[in-house]
């Protein structure tokens, strides 16, 4: 590489990524803040970083070139991508769930399209090998060491020196004097101040410090004050809401109702809205904070993926609570058990038993996921076959799929006629036609195990939804602004109560006082 074209890659290196960084989309509406004066020292330490990385990596200067190129135009694109449908850009945390295109990939390939996606992989894919085969690696420009032994060095030596220089900036930046820096931890902010590429350093950093919040735990106390114990079942219903909040909006939205709610309040079933921290995806932000009660905004850097550094043990949650007082604890989901590492997440919270996607078959799905019938005569059976051989109450955490988006035409193809499902929808939108639908089942699920139940054993239930579905331009349209989901709360004995609009942390303490276990 002579003088000349070294001088063309550094000022593109240096510079470019401040193209980028005035193109990358924040928030919905992009918050009111200015960018800190370290954005403009960050922007080009981060790239220049980022390039050398892939130069001890590859070993090659045109080769890691493509590649920091692929990073950074991908990465920008990635997150202006993320930030339409959910409204927040691409951060640190958000890259761990690479893995989950090996998982779910239909959660992320749909929004990109296959074709654009696999088109793109091997396209860079190519020219990183021709680039490998084709030119002259650093390496072989010493002659101490023979060029593989010195290409190794180099990798070793520069990952060293990278984890002294993490190690060195956490002794100055962490999370306990992060608010000192203008660190937030609110991604929009964070980002609109500090760029996306030196936050994704930053919080990536971060990521390094092993700190233990097992303290935050705020887990609602129980108590034996009912006999026997009801059994307690609880639905995280995917992407559930009232969607007559969205049918109000419309232009004859007074007309509007939804039957099955309404056949379920009338029975009696206290309701309301519930403040969760996330909209459109994030599922585990909302669980996590249900289960142990912490809210959202106190943990710092975790708040954006709490499963990611939870602890596997000793955490003090609703389930271990549960557990003290005696309930058999079982987690219900079919899904595959490593999507947000919920297969060592959720026995860290306590439950005794995990079920997932191995305990259905593929008959069992209403469309791309297993059905919310299939899961209700799971749990039904489950519950049975507990009290047939024990009068150990048992407490059920159920967390549904079958209404996970994108709901794209032909989805329910296969099970029944769309267009005219989308013709008695109010809103004439398809996607909210075949979310509705879920929705629907989700409700009836939560009829047959509450309300319609002839279970012999005092039973209390819960419903809520992890976040509003991503149809942000739906919404959009009919001026539904809230971020707010719903919750229902029932109980066999008739003692529960209202407790209005409700925060995800307080929920289970709301069901807890409606099953009798909490004054």
């Amino acid at each position: 590489m002579n003088g000349p074209m070294i001088q063309t890659f550094a000022a593109i290196i240096l510079l470019f990524p401040y193209v980028l960084e005035a193109l990358v989309d924040i928030g919905f509406k992009r918050p009111a803040v200015r960018r800190s004066p370290a954005f403009y020292v960050l922007v080009p330490v981060t790239s220049a970083l980022t390039y050398l990385s892939f130069a001890a990596l590859f070993g090659h200067p045109v080769t890691s070139f493509i590649a920091w190129a692929f990073i950074y135009c991908g990465l920008s694109f990635t997150s202006n991508l993320k930030n339409k449908v959910l409204g927040e850009p691409l951060v640190a945390p958000d890259l761990e769930t690479t893995r989950h295109l090996f998982i779910y990939p239909e959660f992320y390939v749909n929004y990109v399209g296959a074709f654009r996606f696999i088109g793109t992989l091997v396209l860079v894919a190519s020219a990183l090998l021709a680039g490998i085969l084709l030119e002259t690696s650093f390496a072989s420009h010493q002659t101490l060491v023979p060029a593989p032994l010195g290409w190794l060095i180099g990798l070793v030596g520069w990952c060293l020196f990278l984890w002294l220089g993490a190690r060195l900036v956490l002794m100055v930046v962490n999370e306990d004097t992060a608010a000192r820096f203008g660190i937030t931890f609110d991604i929009r902010t964070d980002v609109a101040r500090f760029g996306l590429f030196p936050l994704m350093l930053i919080y990536g950093i971060l990521l390094l410090e092993k700190k233990d919040k097992s303290h935050l735990a705020n887990a609602p106390e129980v108590k034996a004050n009912a006999s026997p114990l009801p059994d307690l079942v609880v639905l995280q219903a995917e992407s559930y809401f009232d969607v007559t909040r969205l049918y109000g909006l419309l232009p004859d939205g007074a007309a509007q109702g939804w039957p099955a709610l309404e056949d379920i309040i009338t029975g009696g079933v206290a309701h309301g809205k519930l403040h969760v921290p996330v909209w459109g995806a994030s599922t585990m932000q909302s669980e996590y904070a249900f289960l142990t009660g912490i809210p959202n905004s106190v943990l710092a850097i975790d708040r954006i993926n709490p499963y990611l550094r939870m602890p596997k043990r000793g955490l003090e949650s609703m389930v271990t609570r549960l557990k003290a007082l005696g309930y058999r604890t079982v987690c219900v989901h079919p899904a595959k058990k490593e999507f947000f590492r919920r297969n060592t997440a959720i026995p860290g919270l306590g439950f005794e038993e995990f079920i997932g996607l191995e305990a259905f078959d593929d008959e069992q799905r209403f469309g791309p996921y297993i059905s919310d019938a299939a899961l209700g005569d799971h749990i039904e059976t489950l519950i049975a076959d507990h009290h047939a051989t024990s009068d150990q109450p048992i407490f059920v955490f159920v967390i549904t799929i079958e209404s996970h988006g994108p709901w794209e035409m032909g989805r329910l193809s296969r099970w029944l006629d769309e267009e005219e499902l989308k013709a008695a929808e109010p809103t004439g939108d398809h996607a909210f036609a075949l979310y509705r639908h879920h929705m629907d089942h989700a409700l009836a699920l939560f009829r047959r195990l509450g309300p319609d139940a002839t279970a012999a054993r005092p039973r209390a239930m819960a419903l809520y939804g992890d976040h509003q579905p991503a149809l942000r331009a739906l919404f959009d349209s009919h001026g539904l602004i809230e971020e707010e989901v719903n919750y229902l709360l029932w109980t066999s004995t008739g003692t529960h109560h209202a407790p209005g609009d409700v925060k995800i942390e307080n929920l289970a303490a709301e069901l807890l006082k409606a099953a009798g276990l909490r004054d």
